[in-house]
């Protein structure tokens, strides 16, 4: 998906592959099987991270609280915010390396 995006930008003859089908199939024949996972590990590992973070802080946040039961909505709605930013900052290193892993194969 990442391959066929950056391709999508060329002008017609520069372009290297026709669709997604193409693209599959020129991967998966240059590079094999493992072509199509390239970079599928450090996903893993960013999703791991990302959540991670997001229930350890949203858990200790909620538990800063004095009556979690009966925050107002928009301290919830703030706190989720706040640790859905917080985690994605933590996990977006993964997210560079994933794609520039996917951009390199081939």
């Amino acid at each position: 998906r990442t391959r066929l995006a950056a391709d999508i930008g060329k002008k017609g003859a520069e372009r290297e592959f026709n669709g997604l089908a193409n693209c599959l199939a020129k991967i998966f024949k240059s590079d094999g099987l493992m072509g199509l996972y390239r970079g599928f590990s450090v996903s893993v590992q960013g999703i791991i991270i990302y959540r991670a973070a997001y229930f350890g802080f949203f858990d200790t946040a909620k538990g800063m609280l004095p009556d979690p039961k009966n925050t107002p909505l928009v301290i919830s709605w703030m706190i989720a915010q706040t640790v859905t930013t917080v985690s994605g900052i933590i996990s977006y290193p993964f997210d560079t390396v994933r794609r520039r892993m996917m951009m390199q194969s081939g």
